[in-house]
């Protein structure tokens, strides 16, 4: 799996209030980059894109939006 640079089309941009997660931005590994995107795989390198945050801290404060 190769990131193609598709992605970058899709970039999502930090928001100011909240987290990306919560605002609905999902994260691909490979490529390195959050992205605003309905699907659940990146549409560049079809790796599986991440939906929740890893941190506790972060994942306490997603679950409860």
């Amino acid at each position: 799996m190769i990131c193609r640079e598709i992605c970058v089309k899709y970039k999502a941009y930090r928001t100011l209030r909240g987290s990306r997660y919560t605002t609905g931005q999902k994260r691909c590994n490979l490529c390195n980059i959050f992205l605003k995107w309905d699907g659940l795989f990146c549409p560049c390198c079809n790796y599986k894109l991440r939906q929740r945050p890893r941190n506790r801290k972060f994942k306490e404060k997603f679950l409860r939006y």
